[in-house]
């Protein structure tokens, strides 16, 4: 992941500081045009070891929280598309 800088979360484990979600229309490289609104944790941590195999732990808000859930349901087999918020939660995105 590149955020200020490259970092590498070997075995990323995610945890919510708590209930506050915020809703967005995620996209996916999976499916490039389409636009699936869903919800999401407005804050989370992520904890990971580096490649020193050192423990570390980020804390995120808002759209890099959103990122990171997204690409973490990913480890997990999950597609945005399984979590839209109802059958009019998607949008096609003409380029």
């Amino acid at each position: 992941m590149n955020i200020d800088k490259e970092v590498e979360l070997i075995n990323p484990k995610l945890e919510y500081v708590d209930d506050e979600m915020i809703t967005v229309w995620d996209d996916c490289m999976c499916f490039p045009e389409l636009l699936v609104k869903v919800k999401r944790f407005k804050r989370c941590v992520v904890y990971y070891k580096d490649l020193a195999w050192k423990d570390n732990f980020l804390e995120l808000e808002g759209d890099i929280s959103e990122l990171i859930q997204h690409e973490y349901d990913h480890l997990d087999g999950i597609l945005a598309v399984q979590k839209a918020l109802d059958e009019r939660s998607f949008k096609i995105q003409i380029k």
